[in-house]
């Protein structure tokens, strides 16, 4: 698969086949299937934006259209199934796959945009610092209080990161119970 955008096809530089699942939105407790087997999950670079995404489409639906962003986070819940949440969508996302070699893997092209997203954001960062500095010098006081003073938007956003974040904590626990439980039987 391509991804289509204004400048042209790009290809994947990532892909791969798993389930995909989702929690359920309205409990917030049990995990939905969004695919009704593997289907292709890529990771695509949009040098227009530069920005990376994880996406997938089964047919003309698309099940996954994720930002990676510099503080996303990736849970590895079992051997074979991982979890992040969408803080944009509002939605956490599992993948389960075939086995540990092939989630090793899509964790690693994770981690790899995933710092390549950070060092860009440092680099914008720096940029407009450098700016600022020449417009505004300013002491350490004033960058203090200037990050805590964080906006209310971006405030809700971290307290439902958070809440996400807690969400996915209680799914991987009952899921290590689960497989302690398992072991226990076995």
């Amino acid at each position: 698969m391509h991804l289509d955008t204004n400048m042209g096809e790009q290809s994947p530089l990532y892909s791969c086949k798993a389930h995909i699942f989702q929690v359920d939105p309205d409990t917030r407790k049990t995990w939905l299937p969004l695919s009704n087997g593997a289907v292709n999950v890529q990771i695509f670079h949009d040098s227009v934006k530069n920005v990376y995404r994880i996406l997938s489409v089964d047919g003309s639906k698309v099940l996954i259209n994720t930002i990676v962003t510099a503080r996303m986070s990736f849970t590895k819940t079992s051997q074979k199934f991982c979890q992040w949440v969408d803080s944009r969508a509002n939605h956490v996302y599992g993948l389960g796959f075939p086995n540990e070699i092939e989630l090793t893997r899509f964790m690693d092209k994770f981690i790899e945009v995933k710092d390549a997203t950070r060092q860009a954001l440092k680099q914008n960062e720096h940029r407009s610092s450098s700016v600022d500095a020449r417009q505004t010098p300013r002491s350490e006081t004033d960058w203090s209080i200037q990050s805590t003073g964080l906006d209310p938007s971006v405030q809700n956003q971290l307290k439902q990161e958070n809440a996400h974040l807690k969400i996915a904590l209680a799914q991987s626990s009952n899921n290590a119970k689960k497989m302690i439980e398992d072991i226990i039987i076995k």
